[in-house]
Order: C-alpha cells, then structure tokens, then sequence
C-alpha cells in the first residue's frame, strides 16, 4: 500500500472515532456550562458572605466604643452628683452631653450597619436558593455525560486500538502533518482532487475550490508515497480511485 492510501485508511478511522466522540461534546459542553455557573453563584455567595462579616466586624468595634461611652457616662454622673461647684458642674455636664451625642451617632451607624446586613442576608438566601437549583441541574447534566460516555468507550477504545495500528505504519513526518490537519479540521483532514473539465485539464480541492495546476495532478497520480497539501486550505490532497482507474486505462 502507498503513503496515501495508509492515510486514507487512517483517516477513515479517524472520523469514525471524532464522530462517536461527537457524541458526548454536546453533553460536555453543556456540563461546563453548569460548572461555570456554579462557580460564578458559589463566588458570589462568598463575595457576600464577606460583606456580611465586614459589616458584623463595624458594628462590633461601634458596639465595643458604644460600651466604653456607657462606662465613661456611669462615671461622669457620679462626678455630676458629687461636683464640688457650678464650674465643676458644668464641665461635667457637657462631657455628658457631648459623649451622648457621639454615643447618638454611633448608634445610627449601628443601625445602618444592621440595615445592610438584613439586605446582605436576603441576598445570601437568594444565592443558596438559586445554588441548590443550579445544584440539581449539574448533578443531572453530570449523570447524562456519563451515561453517554459508557455508552461508547468500548467502541471508542477498539477504534482508538485500530487507530494506533494505522499510524503505526506511517512515517512520523507525515503522521505528524496528518496529526495536525486532522486537529485544525476536526477529523476532516484530506480532500480528494475534483475534475473540473478533462479536457481543458481542469481540476480543484474538493474541500476549497482552489484550482489545482495539472503538474500537482500528475504528481498525485505518479507519487502516491510523498505529501502535498492544498496551498489555500493545507488538507491533504489525494486521488480517488476512479479517477487513478481511468487514468490507467487511458
């Protein structure tokens, strides 16, 4: 068998096998969708979890000065019942106001604080509602990616074996550059030679429609053992059977 011909047995092989694994890229495809969402709702979840902490954080250092007010104004009434004269008097009641005020402002913020927290809440519950759903759904997606992928390993891997048997026998250069067309083409790595006109000696790419110069034809029909690549879409080209039957009985 010439070069081309062991390229077009792999090849056979090697659509057979992207096709089956065809099979399961939808539902692939379809799971990663799932997982990326997933992880944007469990990123969002944390986002707001650490929100919720920063605020909880705020309102315990006003809590913490709110409480040294209290102590401070403890003391401060005790200084106003026991204040010696007016001046004294005075002193202390405007420290008492003063810290009432603050004390005033504090509490405010603690309250917007635990406003904050009551919407970050909301939206956490949200969030875990719509995880749970979002849950449900990739469990199911995952379950139908592995029923599809045992339905066909025992198919895939026999092709994969004969796939390996074919390219065995194929030089590495030329393995090399099939390896590649194949992967660029999703599996459609060769084109056959189209006969445009025979007797104006007119041919093409099958693939692309690039017009082929008669030599490269001639070369395809005489030197089946070497690679040549259509210049515009680099698949491997070839020629069919009948085309190579009715140039020898000519």
């Amino acid at each position: 068998m010439t070069l081309i011909d062991d390229l077009l047995e792999l090849n056979l092989v090697e659509r057979q096998l992207r096709g089956l694994k065809s099979r399961v890229d939808s539902a692939q495809i379809y799971c990663r969708a799932q997982k990326r969402q997933m992880n944007d709702l469990e990123q969002r979840h944390e986002e707001l979890e650490t929100r919720r902490k920063q605020r909880q954080v705020t309102i315990n250092g006003h809590e913490t000065d709110t409480a040294a007010i209290d102590e401070r104004l403890t003391k401060l009434r005790e200084d106003l019942n026991s204040a010696a004269n007016t001046k004294q008097y005075s002193t202390v009641l405007e420290e008492i106001n003063t810290l009432k005020s603050t004390k005033s402002g504090t509490d405010d913020l603690i309250l917007n604080e635990l406003s904050d927290i009551e919407a970050l809440d909301v939206d956490l519950e949200a969030v875990k509602s719509e995880m749970k759903e979002r849950q449900t759904v990739l469990d199911s997606a995952e379950k139908e990616l592995q029923e599809r992928e045992a339905e066909i390993a025992d198919r895939v891997a026999e092709l994969q074996t004969e796939r390996d048997v074919k390219a065995s026998v194929i030089p590495a250069s030329a393995l090399s550059t099939y390896d590649q067309c194949a992967d660029d083409f999703d599996g459609d790595a060769m084109a056959p030679i189209e006969e445009i006109d025979k007797r104006r000696r007119e041919y093409s790419c099958s693939s692309c429609n690039l017009n082929m110069p008669f030599n490269i034809v001639v070369q395809l029909m005489t030197g089946a053992d070497s690679l040549t690549q259509c210049e515009n879409c680099l698949r491997i080209l070839y020629i069919t059977p009948e085309m190579k039957a009715e140039a020898v009985a000519k």
